[in-house]
């Protein structure tokens, strides 16, 4: 959700509390509009982040660290002259805006206690990061807003700070249950009823608005027309306290995920229902907290975006090229598989020789090898007959060496389609920046991407991650994550008896359950292989065949690829993908 008015409170409340006296040492500007301030207060060193992007514009406290410029930019330098050793006074949300207020207390350059301000104005693309004197004066911000951009409010050095310009809509702070309820009967009946509160009251967003029209009517989605009066009194009551709980600072800060519990989809000061089974919702221990999740998964996420179609391209366009090489062999071997009749017909005019004479188009002959049935052969009145019969077994011979040669691709193409179906799989399994790391450095060593300039055809920064990590019954099982892990778990992490398992014919993951000095139980078996079953590209299909052998049964050819094996002597179950089994057993 945007950062509203509602959750700014929460998140200024806290930061008042935490950083109150603190004292700023460090100040960064990673990124063209962001601010990163190390403070060290009464519960230790923070970090805090402030953020004018268009698209994720917010304050809060974070854990996260980013890369700075080799040469901090000028809205930096600024900053760390007059800011640096200052403390902080207060941090406080103006009215009921989408505007913080950081007050420092610092020197000026006289060497007297001089105030400071930093204000973050979060508001989608017209977010800025404000520098004021004590006067409020702008001394300078990371967005100049002159009379090209807007009529209404400039900012620029020199002139006087002035707060966004009022819309009209109800002010929480002093709003009653009556007037919310007016708000809801003046707007149009076509309207979407919780557009038309974000519409007539100040500082709140969709999904709380959202909330308070599930929590009234049960469900969030109604238009202002499908309310009756006794509705609009239950939507303007539960708008009512929830704005007097802000007001009180009463909340219960969480984190929504998807359903699957893989995607921050979201965050609130107040638990959020209106989804129901759709969301996994989180309680979380304060507001920041919540907010760094949020944002902090929603940037991997982007980064697992970023990287993972650049390395998806990369493997699909190779796949594709895979693909029809395959096709193009498979019917070159095809018409290679009828030589015999190209050395049938070689024969057949050399036997035949004395009736054809230089310029014949054909040769009707009786094919002795098939009860002496008649037989026409094409010639070419070019060539004299001799030469047309060596043409015929040279294309007998070349069409032989083109099934030895296409039958040997046949088989190299079919393995490297493998292969890239299985890093596929992998990039699509991956759970992190590093796991995207380890599959791009293969794909490197490959030979598929060229290293980066400077680097060898291994990265030697890619460092390689541990297989994710399961507990039945005492029995440790391990799946690795790509192709990297796999042949660490299959060629180094293995004993001889240790029993290994992979989908049968279709791209998955290695597993592998240590031996405990006892034949491995069938359930143990079973459970291994349903877990196998799951991390494979055969996870949605209802029953999928995994087989299972000794990891001494396991061969790694000379030359193969990662993660590609041979084995033999093993067994194949018929097992249900079971995600909640794994989700359950899973340690790491």
């Amino acid at each position: 959700m945007p950062l509203d008015a509602v959750a700014l409170g929460a998140i200024a409340n806290e930061l008042n509390t935490s950083l109150e006296g603190g004292r700023i040492e460090k100040i960064h500007q990673p990124e063209r509009d962001e601010l990163l301030l190390i403070i060290k207060g009464k519960e230790g060193q923070k970090k805090l982040v402030l953020s004018a992007s268009s698209s994720n514009a917010r304050v809060h406290l974070t854990e996260d660290s980013k890369e700075n410029p080799a040469t901090p930019p000028m809205f930096c330098m600024l900053l760390r002259k007059h800011l640096i050793g200052g403390k902080i006074e207060c941090v406080e949300r103006l009215d009921f805006e989408r505007v913080i207020d950081i007050t420092v207390s610092c020197r000026n350059e006289l060497g007297d206690i001089t105030k400071r301000h930093l204000v973050c104005e979060t508001m989608g693309r017209n977010s800025n990061i404000i520098f004021l004197d004590e006067n409020r004066k702008i001394i300078d911000s990371v967005k100049h807003i002159d009379l090209t951009v807007s009529s209404l409010r400039n900012i620029l050095p020199g002139l006087k700070y002035m707060m966004p310009p009022e819309t009209g809509r109800l002010n929480p702070q002093t709003a009653s249950s009556e007037e919310y309820a007016e708000v809801l009967k003046n707007a149009p009946e076509g309207k979407d009823a919780a557009r038309a509160i974000v519409d007539g009251v100040s500082g709140i967003s969709p999904l709380l608005a959202g909330e308070c029209v599930f929590k009234a009517c049960g469900n969030a989605s109604l238009y202002v027309g499908e309310l009756s009066e006794a509705d609009i009194l239950k939507i303007a009551d539960e708008l009512y306290e929830m704005f007097k709980a802000s007001v009180e600072n009463k909340f219960t800060p969480c984190v929504l995920y998807s359903a699957d519990g893989k995607k921050a989809v979201d965050f609130a000061p107040f638990i959020i229902t209106q989804y129901e089974n759709g969301t996994r919702v989180v309680l979380a221990e304060s507001m920041n907290k919540a907010a760094c999740e949020f944002y902090f998964m929603r940037d991997m996420t982007a980064r697992m975006n970023d990287r993972s179609s650049a390395i998806t391209k990369v493997v699909t366009n190779n796949l594709k090229r895979a693909e029809k090489k395959l096709d193009i062999l498979q019917k070159e071997l095809k018409e290679a598989g009828n030589r015999e009749q190209l050395k049938i017909y070689g024969d057949l005019i050399t036997a035949n020789i004395y009736k054809i004479n230089k310029g014949d188009t054909k040769l009707i002959a009786q094919n002795f090898y098939d009860d002496g049935k008649d037989v026409e052969i094409s010639l070419d009145r070019r060539f004299s007959p001799s030469q047309n019969a060596t043409r015929y077994y040279s294309k007998y011979k070349k069409a032989k060496n083109t099934e030895i040669y296409a039958t040997e691709q046949i088989n190299l193409t079919v393995k490297e389609i493998e292969y890239l179906e299985s890093v596929l799989y992998s990039i699509t399994n991956a759970q992190t920046t590093q796991h995207l790391a380890e599959i791009r450095a293969e794909l490197v060593a490959s030979g598929y991407i060229s290293p980066e300039k400077g680097k060898g055809k291994k990265d030697k920064n890619t460092q390689t991650g541990s297989p994710m990590e399961f507990e039945y019954n005492g029995y440790t099982i391990y799946v690795g994550r790509n192709n990297i892990q796999n042949d660490l778990l299959t060629l180094k992490m293995s004993r001889s008896n240790d029993l290994w398992l992979h989908t049968k014919n279709i791209a998955g993951s290695h597993t592998l359950v240590k031996y405990k000095g006892e034949e491995f139980p069938n359930d143990v078996i079973e459970v291994a292989a349903s877990i196998a079953a799951f991390y494979s590209k055969g996870k949605n299909a209802p029953y999928t065949d995994v087989d299972y052998c000794p990891v001494s049964h396991v061969k790694k050819p000379n030359g193969a690829k990662a993660g590609m094996v041979i084995y033999e002597g093993y067994s194949t179950a018929h097992v249900r993908p079971d995600g909640d089994l794994a989700n359950k057993l899973r340690k790491t």
